[in-house]
């Protein structure tokens, strides 16, 4: 059997123009984004609809970021990264359930690095402009924020690195983001990354059990997101 059909259970051949990359399933989000099943492979789980490719990478940098990799032979043009992210604070502008495009993303992602608090080596990561900017002008009615985002390499550490992430202005925390887009970049597609936020560190930390008028939110958002990522995809 072909490498890329055993880890993704389906042939390189059939990847469209546009991908859909997750880390993991919400409830409801494949029904949401019209898929029915997912074709199961060793490492990765895929479906096609008329105008995309879906792919569940699962959690972490190193299966996000080598998903994206395998894409390189591929008929793969546009790659949309959907997960969630933790806010730094809440503003008058985001909050939980809020949706987000970072238009930059700094690289914390070492395990290594965060414990022993070597910053000095944080890079900065970057969508692809201009398909960013199309999908912020088609989204408009949305409420989606272009916002500045970090991928850090532990959840537990990540509250003692606010006064940090304030420091370089960031405003969501999230896991694979920065691995996402430098991946896309190294194999010369074009990226960008939509996000719903599901906690604020210090003030609601992840795994915190939500209220359900928040959980309502978060699914509010999951719910709009979809319908903007299928209606900008039959757009490409």
């Amino acid at each position: 059997m072909p490498l890329f059909k055993n880890l993704f259970g389906t042939e390189s051949s059939t990847i469209k123009k546009t991908c859909v990359v997750v880390p993991f399933l919400p409830k409801g989000l494949l029904k949401k984004l019209g898929i029915e099943t997912l074709k199961r492979g060793t490492l990765y789980s895929t479906a096609n609809t008329d105008t995309f490719t879906f792919i569940k990478a699962g959690i972490g940098t190193l299966l996000v970021g080598d998903a994206v990799l395998y894409l390189e032979q591929t008929q793969c043009k546009n790659i949309i990264y959907f997960g969630s992210c933790g806010l730094v604070r809440e503003t008058d502008r985001l909050t939980l359930g809020s949706l987000v495009c970072p238009e930059k993303c700094f690289s914390f992602e070492s395990f290594t690095d965060v414990i022993t608090g070597q910053m000095c080596n944080v890079s900065t990561q970057y969508p692809g402009y201009n398909l960013l900017q199309t999908f912020l002008d088609m989204s408009t009615s949305r409420n989606i924020r272009s916002v500045t985002g970090i991928s850090i390499g532990s959840l537990k550490c990540e509250e003692s690195y606010k006064k940090f992430f304030l420091e370089k202005g960031v405003e969501v925390i999230d896991m694979e983001c920065s691995a996402f887009f430098s991946a896309a970049h190294s194999i010369q597609k074009d990226a960008l990354a939509i996000l719903y936020a599901t906690d604020i560190i210090t003030q609601k930390p992840l795994f915190t059990p939500l209220e359900p008028e928040s959980r309502l939110l978060i699914d509010n958002a999951i719910h709009t997101a979809c319908k903007v990522i299928r209606l900008f995809c039959t757009r490409q």
